[in-house]
Formats: C-alpha cells, sequence, structure tokens
C-alpha cells in the first residue's frame, strides 16, 4: 500500500490542522474550569454528597440490586454500594489513563521532526491524563477514608490491561513501549490509537449517563461533565491518528502481525474484564465498613449471584454502549489506515475472546 506524495501532504495537512485545534481547545477549557484535580477536591466538600448516589444503578453488570440479601440492606449500605460502583468504574479508567501517560510518549516518537503539532498534542493530553488520575484520587481517597478507613491506601480496581499487578505494570510499561515501537514500526501510532480509541469509546456512554444524572450531587456530575469533555478530544485524536498516521509516517504495511496479536491479548487480557470487577467487589464485601456485620452466608450467597451475572453479562455490550460505542468502534477499525490483512489480524484478536468480542460486533471489512 502506497501513498502518493500528494496524499501524503494532505494527510500532513489535514493533521496537523487537527492537532493544533485540539491543544487550543484544551486550553481554553482549563482556562475557564481549572484543572479536574480542583473540581473533584471541591465536590468532596459539598454538603450532600455522601447522601446521593453518585451512579445510575444499572451500572451495577453483577446486578446486586436484584438479589434478596442486597434488598434487606438500609439505606445507608445501599448508597455506599452505590458510592463504591463509582470507585470501580473510575478506578478502571485510572488505571487505564496510567498506561496511557506512558505509552503516549512511545505512539508519537516518530512524529518528532515531522510535525511538532503531533508532539505538542500528546503532551497536553498527557498532561490532562495526569489531571484526571489526580481527580479520581480524591475520590477514591473520600471512599476508603469513609467506607475502609482501615485501609492504608484506596481500594483501586485491577488494571484492565497489561499485568493485573499494578508493581508489575509500572516496571514494564516503558518496556512494552519500546518493544512495540520497535517491532511495529511506523505501525505502531495507527495500532496505538487504534486500541486507545476503542478502550475510551467503552465507558463514554456510562460517563455521559453519570454527567447527566440529576439525583448525583453538582459536584460529582461536574467532576464526569468535565472529563468526558477531555475524552471527547481524545476519541477525535485517536480517530484521526489511527485513520492517517500510516499515510503520514509512511508505514511498511506487513510488520509485525505477531507482536499485533499479542498487543491486543495485553490491551485485552483474557476474561480480565470479569476478574477485575469481581476482585473489587469481593474486597468490598469482605472489607468495607458498611457490610463487617452482615452474615458471612449472606456475602457469599450475593458474592455468587454478582459473579454469574458478571460473566453473563459482559458477554454483551451494555445497554448504555448499543449505540456510541458500537458505531465509534465500527467507525475507527473500518477507517483505520492498516491494510486490510492487518486489520483482520486486530479483528480477529479482538473475537478470539468472548469478552471482548462484542466491542467490534458491528465492524464489517471487505473481502480480501
Amino acid at each position: 500500500m502506497t501513498v502518493s506524495p500528494d496524499a501524503r501532504q494532505a494527510a500532513i495537512k489535514e493533521l496537523d490542522a487537527f492537532a493544533r485545534t485540539n491543544v487550543e481547545h484544551s486550553r481554553r477549557q482549563y482556562d475557564r474550569h481549572g484543572t479536574l484535580h480542583a473540581k473533584a477536591q471541591e465536590a468532596l466538600t459539598e454538603d450532600d454528597v455522601w447522601q446521593r448516589p453518585w451512579v445510575p444503578d444499572d451500572f451495577d453488570v453483577g446486578e446486586a440490586r436484584n438479589h434478596p440479601v442486597f434488598q434487606s440492606w438500609t439505606a445507608s449500605q445501599k448508597l455506599a454500594w452505590n458510592h463504591l460502583q463509582w470507585g470501580l468504574e473510575y478506578g478502571v479508567v485510572g488505571q487505564g489513563e496510567r498506561q496511557i501517560v506512558v505509552l503516549n510518549k512511545y505512539a508519537v516518537h516518530a512524529y518528532r521532526g515531522v510535525m511538532p503539532s503531533v508532539v505538542e498534542l500528546e503532551e497536553r493530553e498527557s498532561f490532562e491524563e495526569e489531571d484526571h488520575l489526580a481527580a479520581f484520587a480524591v475520590g477514591l481517597e473520600g471512599l476508603r477514608a469513609r467506607y475502609l478507613p482501615h485501609r492504608r491506601r484506596p481500594l483501586y480496581a485491577h488494571c484492565p490491561s497489561g499485568f493485573s499487578s499494578e508493581r508489575l505494570n509500572r516496571v514494564m510499561r516503558h518496556g512494552i513501549g519500546m518493544v512495540a515501537e520497535r517491532v511495529l514500526g511506523k505501525n505502531f501510532p495507527t495500532v496505538f490509537f487504534l486500541t486507545r480509541g476503542i478502550k475510551t469509546h467503552n465507558f463514554k456512554p456510562f460517563e455521559n449517563a453519570i454527567a447527566s444524572f440529576a439525583d448525583a450531587p453538582e459536584g460529582i456530575r461536574m467532576v464526569s461533565h468535565l472529563h468526558r469533555l477531555d475524552e471527547s478530544r481524545h476519541m477525535a485524536t485517536a480517530l484521526y491518528m489511527a485513520r492517517l498516521s500510516n499515510a503520514v509516517l509512511d508505514a511498511v504495511p506487513d510488520e509485525g502481525r505477531i507482536l499485533l496479536k499479542a498487543g491486543v491479548k495485553a490491551a485485552w487480557p483474557p476474561g480480565r474484564v470479569v476478574d477485575t470487577r469481581l476482585a473489587y467487589w469481593r474486597t468490598v464485601l469482605k472489607e468495607a465498613r458498611p457490610y463487617q456485620d452482615v452474615p458471612q452466608q449472606d456475602k457469599d450467597a450475593l458474592y455468587a449471584h454478582i459473579a454469574a451475572n458478571t460473566a453473563r453479562n459482559l458477554l454483551a455490550l451494555h445497554e448504555r454502549q448499543q449505540r456510541l460505542t458500537r458505531q465509534a468502534n465500527k467507525r475507527i477499525v473500518e477507517e483505520c489506515g492498516l491494510p486490510l490483512d492487518l486489520k483482520r489480524t486486530f479483528i480477529d484478536a479482538l473475537r478470539s475472546d468472548p469478552y471482548s468480542a462484542s466491542l467490534v460486533e458491528a465492524v464489517e471489512l471487505p473481502a480480501a
């Protein structure tokens, strides 16, 4: 797949204009609203923050709310579960953003000396991700202090990609970036932003729901609203970079199929999406103060119910994902700059695991 000089120049012009515009939009937003970290700090000082739910009930894919044990709980116990659901969701998002901050740098190495505006864009997005992490840490620390005060650190969900151990991920992130960049070469930006985009699309409908959830405290809604504005720009970045990087960098089309498959497995480890959630709720039932007096047999029955429903429900897209996630994933895959055979390699790797197959169920690739 050879790109003509005119097509390459057109791609450079389009991507450069997008990068400059996106950086400017980010700066204007932060000038107007300040950091997400500051908004999270303000949110936890609101008078009603612990008296109102933070997320809609249907976020709980384990359907705890439908079990007799949960239904027998007090209003405060049910509300604590809802708040801890926020901790699970943003703990998972935060773990993913830790990976992105490191890998962003490797994904744009090839642009240094070619398009400084793209490098500046990723530096800006990494700044935003660091701000997000600081904001989520405020919320998670608040949850720890209120519901798990004996723990020295907040309850973070297991990382949704890479290793389940955060300690191993800290050690390995830079190594993974260096290896991927070397083996995939100029195809690496396309593959990375394709992966990043799909992961961002996955949570976007849920965050939209929090931002418009009238029952939630105003500050909690504002944190989700401002975060989704950032992530909307990041989604657009992923789409542009996945679509144009191969043309801009004149990538060689047939490198790294084996690593591409391995990369998909590292980004979506088989079964991890289920294991992450179950490990979190297992710890909540065991350690969270609101449930210390719940009989063990009741905890076991509720956990078994959560485990069965989580494993079943995560085989398909959530109702909230049926439109945005489904269509955004379809578009980014079908429009990305990878040659058809590498697109198939990517999609086949996702479809080989039933827990990631639904992410690309709408993708339609032409016959060879």
